[in-house]
């Protein structure tokens, strides 16, 4: 008896116009709250977008590191976002209480799943304050080579010399074994070359020294010098050395390594390819007839 009386009051009540009424009124208001965080979190961003600029042009003018301009906007543009979705669920009615106990239960979450990335931003942190790199430097890390291409909260990016973009995180980096051959103005040239066994080693290594000396981006001091690196089992590797300024690295290495090959080739000597002697001995046996 009580539930059919609950039941009548229940339809009662839900078919009343007040009722209607009410719940428009909610939802209207709930409407408009919602296309106004929409137009704060769209304005917010244009504002964002257009304060950038001028902070570049700031950071420029006084001479703030290009790495830590890029890690500051990476920072930044994530901090807006949240900012803004803060306001957004304020202006929607969550109160300050709750907000702050689901902010920190997220973070709370987002911290044991994201332990790796946040290596990886304390990493970049590192990073930026010993200027281990900047953009633009050369470098070898984790076994790719290539040039800094940017600087992320989580990650560096490494422009490849066949232009491939290589991301390696940032707490890898810090970990990892570094070379930034930026760092120094000179950079030495490492080659090797083979010549047969049959062939002059003293006259090659003179005809390979001399090509290094003639090549007009090839510094007189330290002095060009070559060595037997290895007798392997097809030829005799010989170790070049030589240096050059930073900048003319490249260049270098590819015009000379053009060049070896003509130059070896003018003097008589030879590029052996791998090849194996066999040598077989014949038994004869007589057979009884």
């Amino acid at each position: 008896m009580d539930f059919n009386i609950f039941l009548e009051e229940l339809k009662n009540k839900t078919l009343a116009k007040e009722f209607f009424l009410l719940f428009l009124v909610d939802l209207s208001h709930l409407i408009i709250k919602f296309i106004i965080c929409l137009l704060i979190y769209y304005l917010g961003l244009q504002l964002f977008h257009r304060i950038l600029p001028i902070f570049k042009r700031y950071s420029r003018d006084n001479l703030i590191d290009d790495s830590l301009r890029r890690f500051l906007k990476s920072v930044s543009n994530v901090g807006v976002h949240l900012i803004l979705l803060t306001f957004c669920l304020l202006i929607l009615g969550i109160k300050e209480s709750s907000l702050i106990a689901f902010f920190g239960t997220i973070g709370l979450g987002i911290g044991l799943a994201l332990k790796d990335n946040l290596s990886n931003f304390s990493g970049g942190i590192i990073l930026l304050i010993f200027k281990i790199y900047r953009v633009g430097d050369e470098v070898m890390i984790d076994g790719s080579s290539g040039y800094i291409h940017d600087i992320d909260i989580f990650s560096t990016t490494i422009r490849a010399h066949n232009n491939d973009l290589i991301h390696i995180p940032n707490g890898k980096i810090v970990s990892d074994k570094i070379i930034n051959y930026t760092k120094t103005p000179l950079r030495r040239l490492d080659l090797i070359t083979s010549i047969s066994y049959e062939d002059d080693i003293e006259k090659a290594r003179s005809v390979l020294e001399e090509l290094l000396r003639a090549h007009p981006f090839i510094l007189s001091e330290p002095c060009v010098y070559s060595y037997v690196h290895e007798y392997a089992d097809s030829s005799i590797n010989i170790a070049l050395r030589a240096w050059c300024k930073n900048e003319d690295y490249w260049t270098a290495y590819k015009e000379i390594m053009n060049q070896i090959k003509a130059t070896l080739d003018k003097n008589d000597i030879s590029i052996p390819y791998p090849q194996m002697d066999l040598h077989m001995n014949m038994i004869n046996k007589e057979k009884d007839s």
